[in-house]
């Protein structure tokens, strides 16, 4: 079930995304295409792995490798100073974290015992997580503030 659902969120964002770009000229279409080629890339290979993961430990690793890739690329936005990209991925960055690699730890703590070799990765994956939230949030443009704010209450929740 919990398999089912973080892959449907996984692919409804990427879906939600592909949807949002609108209408626009074959050069915006060949620069958007460029730009976002390498996040489809790793957007469906997370969601294969994803999908395959029959261990909560497994599954939260690979929400946390998913949302590390949306995260950088909201970072190389907002360093581009995109800020309708950032605006964009910054949504499905949080999105991802909340739905997906929170409950995906939620539900891991739950079963496996903190001293465990799965417990050692799923410590590792929490540590990965928050310093993909902290990354991007420190990349943030000071006018997201709200991006900022939800960020920094995901963290919290990652504890």
């Amino acid at each position: 079930m919990t398999r089912t659902a973080l892959t449907a969120v996984v692919l409804a964002s990427l879906a939600a995304w592909a949807g949002a770009q609108g209408s626009t000229s074959a050069a915006d279409k060949l620069r958007l295409h460029r730009a976002n080629r390498a996040l489809l890339t790793d957007l469906v290979g997370s969601g294969v792995r994803l999908a395959a993961a029959d261990q909560p430990v497994t599954r939260a690793e690979a929400c946390q490798q998913t949302a590390r890739a949306v995260g950088l690329e909201v970072r190389r936005a907002a360093e581009a100073n995109d800020e309708d990209r950032v605006a964009e991925l910054g949504g499905h960055f949080e999105v991802l974290v909340r739905d997906g690699l929170v409950p995906a730890l939620t539900d891991a703590d739950g079963v496996v015992p903190a001293d465990s070799p799965e417990g050692v990765r799923l410590r590792a994956v929490r540590a990965g997580a928050a310093a993909d939230l902290d990354a991007t949030a420190a990349a943030l443009p000071a006018a997201d503030a709200a991006l900022r704010a939800k960020l920094a209450e995901l963290r919290e929740r990652l504890k």
